[in-house]
C-alpha cells in the first residue's frame, strides 16, 4: 500500500427521487471497496484515508442521503430508522450493476454497512468482508423505544441531537466556515488538512434569495437531518451482527465511542481492535492509521 493511485472522479447515479452523488477512485481489476461515511459528514472528509488506500482497491465513497452532494430527499419529521441507507445502498449498486467486494464504514456508515451486508446475507447475494470503524451500538431500551409508539417523547432528548439542532448553519464563504470550525476544541485533534476536506463536500450554496453580504454557504447536512439521525433508532444492528458479524473486523476508539456493546459483534465472530489513544472520529484524527488498519481489516489480519 504505497499512496498511489489513480485520481478521483465525482459521479452521479440517479436513484428514484433523488440522485447520489459518489467519489470514485476506479481502479480495474483491482477489488471494489464501498465506504459509508459518518452521520453529519460526507465522503470528501475521509479523501486522506482513500488516497492511501486508492493505489490497492477501486474506491467507491458514496454521500448518504441527506448529506453531501445526494439530492434524494431528507424529511426529518418522518425519518425513525437508518434501514432507508440499506435501501439506497441496495437500489445504488442495483443501478451500478454489483455488489462491492468489501463494505467499510465510520459510526453510522458502519452501522448501515453491517446491515446492509445482512440484507445481502437475506437475499442470497455474496456478503462482502467487512471493516468497521466505531459502529453505534448502543443500549438495546435505545432500539425499543424507538420501535414503540412512544418514539415521539424522544424527540429533542437526546443532547447530542439538542446540539445539533442549535448548529450554526450559514456563513459568507468557505474562509469564514474554516476559521469558525478551526476554533473549535472538538476540532484540534484532527490531522491537518481533514476539517478542508471535509469543508469541500460538507458546504453548499445556500438557497435563493440570500443578497450579497449575506449568508451564501450552509451544510450540505441539515441540522434537522443530521439531529434526527441521532433520533432513528428504530433499525435493529443486533438482528444483523447475528447474520454477518462473522465477516466483520471491527474498530473500538478508546474514549467517546459509540460502541457501546462490542459483545454485540464479537459473540458471533467480529474481529476486534482498540485503538485507545483515538477518539470517535478516529479517521480524523489519525487517517494514515485508519488507512493501515482498513487495508489489514480486508486483508483478513487479525
Amino acid at each position: 500500500m504505497d499512496g498511489t493511485g489513480p485520481d478521483l472522479t465525482v459521479q452521479t447515479v440517479s436513484l428514484p427521487g433523488g440522485t447520489v452523488s459518489l467519489r470514485v477512485w476506479s481502479n480495474p481489476g483491482k477489488p471494489r471497496l464501498a465506504f459509508l461515511h459518518a452521520n453529519g459528514f460526507c465522503a470528501s472528509a475521509y479523501r486522506q484515508v482513500f488516497e492511501k488506500l486508492a493505489g490497492d482497491y477501486e474506491i467507491w465513497a458514496p454521500d448518504l442521503r441527506g448529506h453531501g452532494a445526494t439530492t434524494l430527499p431528507a424529511d426529518a419529521d418522518m425519518h425513525r430508522s437508518w434501514g432507508i441507507y440499506v435501501t439506497d445502498m441496495m437500489a445504488l449498486w442495483g443501478q451500478l450493476g454489483f455488489v462491492p467486494d468489501a463494505l467499510a464504514g465510520h459510526s453510522m456508515g458502519a452501522t448501515t454497512a453491517l446491515m446492509t451486508a445482512a440484507r445481502l446475507a437475506r437475499e442470497g447475494k455474496p456478503v462482502p468482508v467487512l471493516a468497521l470503524i466505531e459502529p453505534v451500538i448502543l443500549p438495546r431500551p435505545v432500539y425499543w423505544l424507538a420501535r414503540s409508539p412512544f418514539f415521539a417523547l424522544n424527540r429533542n432528548r437526546m443532547p447530542i441531537a439538542r446540539q445539533a439542532r442549535r448548529r450554526r448553519n450559514g456563513w459568507p464563504d468557505r474562509e469564514a466556515a474554516r476559521q469558525r470550525y478551526a476554533k473549535h476544541p472538538g476540532f484540534a485533534r484532527w490531522a491537518p488538512g481533514v476539517l478542508e476536506d471535509y469543508l469541500e463536500g460538507g458546504l453548499k450554496a445556500a438557497g435563493a434569495g440570500k443578497g450579497e453580504g449575506q449568508e451564501k454557504l450552509v451544510l450540505a447536512c441539515d441540522p434537522a437531518w443530521e439531529a434526527a439521525n441521532y433520533e432513528a433508532q428504530a433499525h435493529n444492528p443486533d438482528a444483523a451482527a447475528r447474520q454477518v458479524a462473522g465477516r466483520a473486523h471491527v474498530l473500538q476508539a478508546g474514549h467517546g465511542s459509540t460502541l457501546m456493546r462490542p459483545r454485540a459483534l464479537t459473540r458471533y465472530g467480529a474481529r476486534l481492535t482498540r485503538m485507545d489513544d483515538l477518539g470517535h472520529l478516529a479517521p480524523m484524527q489519525a487517517p494514515d492509521r485508519i488507512a493501515d488498519w482498513l487495508s489489514g481489516a480486508l486483508r483478513g489480519d487479525d
